[in-house]
């Protein structure tokens, strides 16, 4: 129950912060984020990957079948946000411009803030599913088969696609402001090559999951006619 009030607090921190720096920034800042609060919000994010890569290499030395793609994708998170904390945000003249990408980068975090939140409960109840069917105990965590609760996944799914799309976007944009000289810092050239890398791996690791999902529906449902016909 901790762990699962802990995981809605982290997505609600992913959607409020963002949502609050840009609120700010159209009403109060004119148009212009201030470094600290953006700096640590990266700071922020830069403990968050930390202690997840840290736990999920714990849970593999223990036996979890957690995918090794997750642990490269927190470790180019983290490399992220300590490259955006070196990230010069400077202020007028042309503030507009020279803030895009941090401005693209709070709204895909909100996204992400969104798609958490969702993910959150559909992992809850596919526990909740499997401690009623007895395949499971409260202190277990979720595995990868399905487990009675497609319509939340068909909800979750574009979602994700959604956020995986816009996530490449954010870095196809920093690459472009990058090559075309408009911000010449390298941060830029990172953060934006990282955020594609991280895309197409989640992208990847998505279509895989679903993948794996629809076999086992598929070998259920095999079982279930064989057992029927006996």
């Amino acid at each position: 129950m901790k762990r699962q009030i802990l995981c809605d607090r982290t997505a609600l921190l992913f959607l409020v912060f963002p949502a609050i720096l840009l609120t700010l920034r159209s009403y109060v800042w004119e148009g212009c984020l201030p470094a600290f609060p953006v700096q640590l919000y990266q700071a922020w994010l830069l403990f968050l990957y930390a202690g997840l890569a840290m736990r999920e290499n714990i849970l593999r030395a223990n036996g979890s079948d957690i995918r090794s793609w997750w642990l490269y994708h927190h470790y180019c998170a983290m490399a992220m946000a300590l490259v955006s904390l070196t990230w010069e945000i400077r202020g007028q003249p042309n503030c507009v411009q020279k803030q895009k990408g941090v401005r693209l980068f709070l709204q895909w975090a909100m996204m992400q803030g969104v798609a958490m939140l969702l993910q959150n409960r559909y992992q809850r109840q596919r526990l909740y599913t499997r401690i009623a069917l007895g395949k499971a105990k409260r202190m277990d965590v979720v595995w990868g088969e399905t487990a009675g609760v497609d319509g939340q996944l068909l909800l979750l799914c574009p979602i994700l696609f959604t956020l995986q799309g816009f996530e490449a976007y954010v870095g196809l944009q920093l690459l472009r402001t990058a090559l075309t000289g408009v911000v010449g810092e390298w941060q830029v050239l990172i953060c934006g090559i990282l955020l594609v890398v991280m895309a197409i791996g989640n992208f990847i690791n998505t279509v895989e999951t679903l993948m794996v999902k629809s076999r086992f529906k598929a070998k259920m449902k095999r079982s279930k006619s064989r057992a029927e016909l006996d």
